[in-house]
């Protein structure tokens, strides 16, 4: 062994010479010229270091890939784990954000690898969709094995005893065993959302992809692919047709009828938006409990003629005011205009009286008052006209 290492010592000096002598004939310089030798030692020396680095990382590179691919550690290197509970039995975890993720039982045995990321399930369900970088599948939230393993190019989350895959391109319905359920031939659609069963239905588009409708756990259509979209809030439905919407349960009965109007749930109230921008607010039962809702209300001010000099305050390092200076130009002194502004849909105004009476509906997108009861109403293409205090256009 140790004359093998002489022999290789020797035949890499002898290079490295044969280097440094080739770099002195192409600079001009002779074997036997001043500088010659003196050449031919920086350009070996810097040679052996260059290879004894590439030496050292390739080792290094080496080693690296030998303990990830075996699970290889070191007690003494600390290492901050990013963890997420899913049951008593298995925990997600990923050593760093970039590296690939896995899950470990209650002995710290790893039970599954090479995971990028996971989606929980709803409900009851227990298997957890994950993917490995390329693939999707899913595992057994309770034992921390697959349970099918990762062979869809795109797969969603498990709920009411069902997850949508895309399989070849067309979307099917698998149960936990990876057996298809519902086939009903519908093509997958990039970036479309949804293909996960709420309350046991399920939105998804018709074959021209232009249309949404609504299939059971069988995969039977209880609402025909005819519609614009289909939203789920719980146990109800709102369903938009391209022109008005409605909001029914999911029996199909009727609670607000089809309008010209924009629905959305929110903590059991419905709300509605209509096209004059005025908003109502009806139970989960349809019963109307406000006619006309208002979201904001707030004073309105504008500048007097009086003027007044302001003050800047200065502070230390601790945040304590250690002197003030007086502002070189004065400005304006701020009064409470007579009326307020009241604000329905976001970003749609109104003026109110003191006394909380509507003097305008909200048809403007700001509202300024330029005088104690003289207001400048704006529309968001920039058409703006002068109202008094009654509402009435000032010219």
């Amino acid at each position: 062994m140790k004359r093998a290492i002489i022999l290789f010592w020797h035949g890499l000096t002898g290079i490295l010479t044969g280097i440094a002598n080739w770099i002195t004939v192409v600079l001009g310089m002779k074997d036997n010229s001043k500088y010659g030798k003196l050449l031919r030692r920086i350009v070996g020396t810097c040679f052996t270091l260059f290879v004894i680095l590439c030496t050292v990382a390739a080792t290094c590179s080496f080693f690296e890939t030998l303990c990830n691919r075996y699970d290889i550690t070191f007690a003494d290197t600390p290492k901050e784990v990013y963890t997420q509970y899913l049951s008593r039995n298995a925990t997600f975890c990923r050593d760093s954000y970039y590296e690939k993720g896995y899950v470990i039982d209650r002995n710290d045995n790893k039970t599954l690898k090479n995971i990028q990321w996971i989606a929980k399930p709803l409900g009851n369900d227990s298997l957890i969709c994950y993917s490995d970088g390329k693939r999707r599948g899913y595992f057994n939230m309770f034992t921390g094995k697959a349970a099918i393993k990762p062979r869809y190019d795109h797969a969603w989350i498990f709920s009411d005893g069902l997850a949508s895959v895309d399989d070849n391109g067309w979307i099917k319905f698998i149960d936990p065993a990876g057996k298809v359920i519902i086939d009903n031939h519908q093509p997958y659609i990039p970036g479309m959302e949804g293909y996960v069963f709420h309350n046991g239905f399920c939105v998804v588009h018709n074959e021209r992809r232009d249309k949404v409708g609504l299939i059971d756990l069988t995969g039977k259509w209880i609402l025909e692919p005819q519609y614009f979209s289909i939203q789920q809030y719980g146990t109800l439905l709102i369903v938009n047709n391209g022109i008005e919407e409605t909001v029914m349960d999911t029996k199909l009965n009727t609670i607000i009828p089809y309008a010209k109007a924009s629905y959305w749930i929110y903590d059991d109230i419905i709300f509605s938006t209509m096209q004059d921008h005025t908003m109502r607010q009806y139970d989960l039962q349809g019963n109307l409990i406000n006619d006309f809702y208002i979201s904001h209300v707030e004073k309105i001010t504008y500048p007097t003629n009086e003027l007044r000099y302001g003050t800047t305050k200065n502070y230390d390092d601790n945040g304590k005011i250690i002197s003030e200076t007086e502002d070189n130009e004065p400005t304006n002194m701020q009064a409470i205009a007579r009326c307020m502004c009241y604000q329905a849909e976001q970003g749609w105004y109104g003026l109110m009286s003191p006394d909380g009476r509507i003097i305008t509906p909200p048809s403007y997108s700001t509202i300024t008052a330029v005088g104690a009861d003289l207001y400048l109403c704006e529309s968001q293409n920039d058409y703006g006209v002068l109202l008094n205090g009654k509402g009435e256009r000032v010219k």
